[in-house]
């Protein structure tokens, strides 16, 4: 991802999940919704990351995966939809700080939320 090859992270993650019972299958599908956000493929984002936090609802990458789709919702221009999602975020993880809290705020302010 840090050299922006969209294609070979995806390619990455696909792999990965294709390991069935992965015990890295969450960190896959976040890697695939990154490579697919960064392709501009918001559709397919939005699914990696809705995956991956279905895998590990109460898992410390939950809250990277609710601001992913969220991001990907914006992408789509579906604002409600993104703004519901951090809405949710808050709701479920209130005491998120450092960059992932940061995170939030630029994905609420892009997103126009209140």
């Amino acid at each position: 991802m840090g050299r922006r090859d969209f294609a070979a992270a995806e390619a990455a993650a696909r792999e990965a999940l294709a390991a069935r019972n992965s015990p890295r299958a969450t960190d896959a599908q976040l890697l695939l919704g990154d490579a697919l956000a960064g392709k501009r493929d918001f559709a397919g984002a939005a699914l990696a990351f809705n995956d991956a936090y279905t895998r590990g609802r109460t898992g410390p990458r939950a809250p990277e995966a609710l601001i992913g789709l969220a991001n990907a919702f914006s992408g789509l221009n579906n604002r409600r939809e993104a703004c519901d999602t951090l809405d949710d975020l808050r709701s479920n993880f209130p005491n998120l700080r450092g960059p992932q809290a940061e995170r939030a705020a630029e994905a609420r302010r892009r997103a126009g939320c209140r």
